[in-house]
């Protein structure tokens, strides 16, 4: 089992205490391509953090890859996500100052990658993701899904074991949505990447093989997805623009 958390919890303390997760039990295993679908504040951001070693957890077990992730260092957690995971985010995050090339390379610039090497690999990207010619351009110089594919590009590189991706499809129009979700099924059944989207949206949800329903801080329904081939954004061919 590439993950699995048993009874996690989690509470933050602003003010009063507001109990997150509650007693989250939870598997995926390697090469799923799942979805994580709630409310706004019904936790699954938070879900996300914790599965992606951006944030601790109170109580309970989360074992990634059979080791148990539980009160890293900084450094540790930071080593642990350079090696093993991926992001993609609803804002893109790139950063503004520097090209597409350049925010690609980024992940391999932190593991101390040479510069010869970390340029070839983030043309490789490029290429595979429709992007040559935008690799001088800057983010405020594409359009949103152009930046997305930079951000896919960016979290790939590596070769992650997993990608987690937090509202990929939130700042994009319907046939956007529709190129990121079929970009990232793609990659999901070449090269065996375990993805986990978290979204709100039914739409994205039923593009993944696997609905996790969450509400309120606790998993509720998990549904085997049959449905995501008709796709219900209506259908687009083509690269995004």
């Amino acid at each position: 089992m590439l993950i699995e958390l048993k009874d996690v919890n989690k509470t933050y303390n602003n003010g009063q205490p507001l109990h997150v997760l509650k007693g989250v039990n939870l598997s995926i295993e390697r090469g799923e391509f799942v979805s994580i679908m709630g409310a706004s504040g019904s936790g699954k951001s938070t879900l996300l953090n914790i599965l992606g070693i951006l944030d601790n957890y109170d109580s309970g077990e989360y074992f990634l890859n059979g080791k148990l992730i539980k009160g890293l260092s900084e450094r540790a957690a930071a080593e642990y996500r350079n090696h093993t995971i991926g992001f993609i985010f609803q804002s893109f995050n790139l950063i503004q100052f520097k090209t597409a090339i350049e925010n690609i390379e980024l992940p391999l610039f932190y593991r101390g990658t040479n510069r010869h090497t970390r340029h070839n690999l983030a043309m490789e990207y490029l290429e595979r993701l429709g992007l040559t010619d935008w690799a001088g351009h800057f983010p405020n110089e594409m359009s949103g899904g152009q930046k997305q594919r930079v951000a896919i590009a960016r979290a790939l590189i590596t070769h992650p074991q997993i990608i987690l991706a937090d509202e990929p499809t939130g700042a994009l129009d319907s046939k956007t949505s529709l190129e990121v979700m079929e970009l990232l099924k793609k990659m999901n059944k070449e090269e065996n990447i375990t993805i986990i989207v978290v979204t709100h949206e039914s739409g994205v949800a039923n593009e993944t093989d696997k609905i996790i329903h969450i509400k309120d801080g606790v998993i509720g329904s998990i549904e085997e997805n049959l449905r995501h081939d008709a796709s219900p954004f209506g259908g687009a061919d083509g690269i995004m623009k």
